[in-house]
C-alpha cells in the first residue's frame, strides 16, 4: 500500500470487524492472514461507495530485529489486499472470472488454534523440514523449470490433496491437478526469465511465510493482461502448511494495482468505470 490505499482505507472504512486466519511469527518476522467485514460508506480511490458491508482478505508481514535478549522490535510492515476481489464482490470487477471458485478462505483446517498456529502447539512442530519444503515450494513453483504436466519437481513439495488459497482472479484450488492448471501453467505461460526477490521469510513450527517480489519479462496473457513484453515486478504474499514433509496449505496475495501500474493502467479508475448491477 505504497500508493497511499492504507490511509484512505480506514478512512473510508471506518466500522469493521478482523479475523485473523493465520498468525505466525519468530524472532526475525511475523506474518498474519485475516478477513475484514466493514462497511464501505464512502468513496475508495474513486470507487464509488456500495453503502453496505463487504468482506475483504488481507495479508501483512513484518520485518523485526532484535533489541535485547528478551525483546524484539518491529521496523517494517508490507500490507496487501486482496482488492481484485472486493471490487469483484461489488459489481466492479476489472479481472476476468477466474477458471477456478472465486472468494472463500479458510483458516488452516487444522486444530492448530484460530488463528493458526497456536504457539505451543508449533513448538512441537518441525521446524526445519517446514522452513526447506516452503523454500522449495517458493522457488520450484514460481521460478523454477518444473511446472509441466510431465515432471515431478514442482509436485515433490506439495500433498495430492492440497488447497490453495489465491486471490481474487486465480481462486481456490483442490489437488496439483487444479493447482498446476490454473495457478502455475499460467503464471509460467505468462512470464519469462523469472526470478525471486525474497525479502521476508520464516516459520513457526510447520507454518511458514514468504514476502518479496517476483520478476519476469511478460510475454503471455496473465489476469486479463496481454503480453507487453515488459519486465514487471509482482509483489507477493504466501503461506503454507507442512504436513509429514509435504505443503497441506498454501494462501497466496498479490499485489494486482501495482503491475497494472507497471503497464500505465490504473486498477482502481478501471473498477470505478465498472457499472455494478443494479438491485430492486
Amino acid at each position: 500500500c505504497e500508493s497511499g490505499e492504507e490511509d484512505e482505507f480506514r478512512r473510508t472504512f471506518n466500522e469493521s470487524v478482523f479475523s485473523q486466519m493465520l498468525f505466525l511469527g519468530n524472532d526475525d518476522m511475523a506474518s498474519t492472514t485475516s478477513y475484514g467485514n466493514v462497511f464501505w460508506a464512502s468513496d475508495l480511490l474513486g470507487v464509488p461507495a456500495p453503502n453496505n458491508w463487504v468482506y475483504f482478505r488481507v495479508a501483512d508481514f513484518y520485518a523485526a530485529r532484535k533489541i535485547s535478549p528478551g525483546a524484539a522490535q518491529l521496523y517494517y510492515n508490507f500490507m496487501i489486499i486482496d482488492f481484485a476481489d472486493l471490487f469483484r464482490r461489488v459489481g466492479r470487477p476489472v479481472l476476468p472470472p477466474a477458471a477456478l471458485p472465486e472468494g472463500l478462505v479458510l483458516t488452516a483446517a487444522a486444530n492448530d488454534g484460530v488463528p493458526a498456529p497456536l504457539s505451543v502447539v508449533a513448538k512441537l512442530q518441525d521446524a526445519a523440514t517446514a522452513q526447506k519444503v516452503a523454500k522449495a515450494a517458493l522457488h520450484d513453483d514460481w521460478i523454477g523449470s518444473g511446472a509441466g504436466a510431465g515432471t515431478k519437481q514442482w509436485r515433490s513439495h506439495w500433498h495430492s490433496n492440497l488447497t490453495f488459497y489465491g486471490p481474487g482472479g486465480i481462486g481456490r484450488a483442490h489437488g496439483v491437478e487444479q493447482y498446476r492448471q490454473h495457478v502455475l501453467e499460467p503464471f509460467r505461460a505468462a512470464f519469462d526469465d523469472r526470478s525471486l526477490d525474497t525479502k521476508i521469510f520464516g516459520c513457526e513450527g510447520n507454518y511458514c511465510g514468504a514476502f518479496g517480489e517476483l520478476s519476469g519479462r511478460h510475454v503471455g496473457t496473465w489476469l486479463g493482461l496481454e503480453a507487453s513484453g515488459k519486465i514487471l515486478s509482482i509483489r507477493f504474499a504466501l503461506n503454507w502448511r507442512v504436513v509429514d514433509g509435504l505443503v497441506q496449505e498454501g494462501w497466496a496475495l498479490f499485489d494486482i494495482p501495482a503491475v497494472f501500474k507497471q503497464l500505465d493502467l490504473d486498477f482502481f479508475a478501471m473498477a470505478a468505470a465498472a457499472v455494478p448491477p443494479i438491485h430492486s
